[in-house]
């Protein structure tokens, strides 16, 4: 069988058109070709100047039987006996003219009586004639144009003009026949008389096989019909019957045998109601899926190009509600879609059940048909999710399904990761409560999709976490019922698609979305303080953090931590479980701190941190000044530096850019009684000031680094100050209670000269900047003894 991948793809309504246009011009073509197409009637027209002028003009008894009025019966089926002597015009048979010639006329069939009329495929099929090859001769009939003219309205529904009022008298008629629809509509209807009621049939079609879902047992169907319509219609019965080569028995129609499959009883009982009609709209009798399929093989064997198209797009836009645009080629189809899964078709119970067996149709051997398997595919990937908890996709061949999960895995980008996510999560919901075999086989392939899905989630979370589908859910903050749970899925599918070389980007993503700012509020975050969605994202990242610890020299291997902004790498370190110098100096090489928005270098961020286990703490106590070019920390970390002299106690105050100087400094604070002599090797002390700027206040460190018999308490104190402060747990960035402030802090950045020595000489502390290198040891933050 040949495939019809190639058969234009129309709408219902264009296809439709094009097959009543081919309908009625092969009528036409049947009009002037009647005398070569199986005609049983001749009139012989005389011109009314002349006598031995005459013309001889050819048609078929059930045309004129089924379609012309009594009027017309009466002035050109008027009998007139020859001659004694000659022989009989019209019967090639032994039987007596006058026999045949009443039997024929006398023969009325009342339109009305269409749908109480045999079966047209049942094996007895009376017919008027006792022979059909006889053919009538009808003759000395006047007014050639006038007779051509209502011949062919009878034959076409056309050219009837001036000879109007020799068939129809009444102004009623007359308004019918004037309507084009009312005229085409008036011949399919007479067509399908002549059809159903078998007048003067003169050929059968034969099917064989088992047609029964219950019934098993071998049967024939047999179809009556006539070779003057088969011949004009389908090219694949012009060849069989025209060159028919097997005698027909006298008085007796020929029987052709069409294979089955392909065809079926309905689907032949369909194919020739269009064949007579020129569409499949042409009775209350409606076709399944299935029979739509059989429909389509049939059209395709027989060639009927006009039949495959319009049962297509039947198919396509009245059983499968336009099957994602399966009439679309794909440079068209992405761009009315914009590339957004789930968009551009229909995803109803029906549509699901149907667009398998449409795709596993379309790709059979016996059909290749691309116009459907285009319109399938898509439409089974854009059904993901609960579409896919059906019986009749499980039962798709391996094959196929794979084939499906590669294109769906096409689908998934950042764009559409949360809406498959959400339909693999439903999806399997509804696949727990199914016992059934198959619902095994769709939750595999529906696991399949969302490991898919984890990874571009965890791969491309920066692009993930600024979609539409996502900021709508921020924006809603808990306002819309199911949220909560998206949230958690979200979440879960992290966890599931993490690997190390994306740990340290996922980190990044879920502060920023911690750390976004309200879209009309710059000084708020769009997640407010009581957010369940912010504390879903905050135990996801103290999750994360705790798979960074484990898998630290994996993740730095894989480049996990890699185009990282400076804050971020800052953050993972100070959150590990202890803090090396590698840590602070990772902190001081990276770009910047965390800002909310991108501002200029005197601006300054404040941000409030506080945990739960901190709540009771002052907020003074929490506050962490982060500028742009560094972080000024208001409580200072306890470090050990080194210089070329000795070795010392300090806090680091300060770390990042200075002005005037290339690379990064620590800025740190040196209580008088942690050195003797002069360590600063050859720099400058001051009092937190470089170049004329102010990057710390020296005094302003709360309590001093002690010395003597309680120093391990005292230790111990500062440390649980400085947690309290500027430290950070593992549990968060930030918890109910917090606010984000943005403010200008110009007085850390007032430009003045540095002071002289003697100007410190009775200060408690001095200041001054060393290198990063020359930071030895920082005071574990967590829970290191000193």
């Amino acid at each position: 069988m040949v495939g019809v991948s190639s058969t234009p793809s129309y709408t219902v309504q264009e296809a439709t058109r094009q097959s009543t246009q081919a309908w009625r011009n092969d009528l036409t073509n049947l009009f002037h070709q009647a005398k070569d197409r199986f005609a049983d009637v001749v009139w012989e027209l005389h011109s009314d100047d002349n006598d031995n002028d005459h013309d001889e003009v050819w048609g078929h008894k059930a045309i004129v039987y089924a379609r012309a009025p009594p009027s017309f019966q009466q002035r050109y089926f008027q009998f007139r006996p020859p001659p004694i002597a000659s022989p009989t015009p019209y019967s090639t048979t032994p039987s007596p003219a006058p026999a045949q010639s009443a039997m024929s006329l006398s023969l009325t069939l009342d339109y009305a009586q269409t749908s109480r009329s045999p079966s047209p495929y049942r094996s007895s099929s009376p017919s008027p004639s006792t022979n059909l090859n006889a053919v009538m001769r009808i003759p000395a009939i006047s007014s050639t144009t006038l007779f051509s003219n209502e011949l062919e309205y009878l034959y076409t529904g056309e050219g009837l003009g001036e000879a109007f009022e020799f068939l129809f008298d009444t102004s009623e008629s007359r308004e019918l026949v004037d309507a084009e629809e009312n005229r085409v509509d008036k011949l399919r209807k007479d067509l399908v008389f002549m059809w159903r009621s078998r007048l003067y049939s003169d050929v059968r079609i034969a099917l064989s096989g088992t047609f029964s879902s219950t019934n098993h047992e071998p049967a024939t169907a047999i179809f009556s019909s006539h070779r003057f319509i088969l011949v004009s219609r389908s090219p694949y019965f012009h060849a069989q019957l025209l060159n028919w080569a097997q005698p027909a028995k006298s008085g007796e129609p020929i029987t052709v045998t069409l294979p089955s499959p392909p065809f079926t009883p309905a689907s032949l009982h369909f194919t020739l109601g269009y064949i007579y009609t020129g569409t499949l709209v042409f009775s209350h009798r409606t076709y399944d899926l299935d029979t739509a399929f059989a429909i389509l093989k049939s059209a395709t064997y027989l060639s009927l190009d006009g039949l495959v198209a319009e049962i297509q797009a039947r198919i396509v836009y009245e059983m499968i509600h336009g099957l994602f645009h399966a009439s679309l080629e794909f440079n068209e189809y992405e761009r009315i879609t914009g590339s957004k899964w789930g968009t551009g078709g229909c995803r109803c119970r029906q549509c699901a059940r149907r667009a398998p067996r449409v795709l596993e149709f379309a790709l059979a051997d016996d059909v290749k048909n691309s116009y459907l398997e285009r319109g399938a595919r898509r439409a089974l990937v854009g059904l993901f999710g609960e579409g896919w908890c059906i019986s009749e996709f499980a039962s798709l061949p391996q094959k196929i399904r794979e084939n499906l999960l590669k294109g769906l895995a096409k689908r998934t980008t950042p764009m559409n990761v949360f809406p498959l996510l959400f339909a693999a999560q439903h999806a399997i919901k509804k696949l727990d409560s199914v016992i059934d075999a198959w619902a095994d086989i769709s939750r595999e392939m529906v696991l399949q999709a969302r490991k898919a899905i984890d990874e571009c989630l965890v791969s491309q979370s920066a692009e993930c976490f600024e979609q539409d589908d996502w900021l709508q859910i921020m924006e809603a903050d808990g306002e819309r019922f199911d949220d909560g749970e998206r949230v958690a899925w979200v979440m879960e599918a992290i966890k599931r698609g993490m690997v190390e070389k994306h740990a340290g980007t996922v980190y990044q993503s879920l502060v920023n979305i911690l750390l976004r700012p309200h879209p009309t509020d710059e000084d708020a975050a769009m997640l407010s303080a009581t957010s369940h969605i912010r504390v879903q994202v905050e135990d996801a990242r103290a999750d994360l953090i705790r798979y960074i610890r484990k898998r630290w020299m994996g993740t730095r291997q894989q480049g996990g931590f890699d185009g990282l902004e400076g804050w971020a790498i800052k953050e993972i370190s100070q959150d590990s479980d202890t803090l090396s110098v590698h840590s602070l100096r990772a902190s001081v090489l990276s770009h910047s701190p965390p800002s909310l928005t991108r501002r200029g270098s005197s601006d300054t961020i404040t941000t409030s941190i506080r945990t739960p286990e901190q709540s009771s703490a002052s907020p003074e106590e929490a506050n962490v000044l982060v500028q742009l070019r560094g972080a000024t920390l208001d409580v200072g970390i306890p470090c050990i530096v080194s210089s070329k002299r000795k070795r010392f106690k300090a806090f680091a105050r300060y770390i990042g850019e200075v002005e005037g100087e290339l690379g990064p400094w620590v800025g740190i604070e040196v209580p008088l009684e942690a050195w003797v002599g002069d360590p600063s090797d050859g720099r400058q002390w001051n009092d937190g000031s470089w170049g004329g700027i102010r990057y710390f206040d020296i005094g302003s460190n709360g309590s001093e680094w002690e010395f003597g018999a309680d120093d391990y308490q005292t230790q111990r104190r500062r440390k649980m100050d400085w947690m309290n402060g500027s430290g950070r747990d593992n549990r968060g960035l930030k918890r109910e209670g917090d606010q984000l402030t943005v403010g200008m802090d110009r007085t850390k950045r007032m430009r003045s000269s540095s002071p002289a020595a003697s100007d410190l000489s009775t200060s408690e502390s001095r200041g001054l900047f060393v290198r990063p290198q020359q930071v030895l040891y920082v005071v574990d933050a967590v829970g290191a003894d000193l």
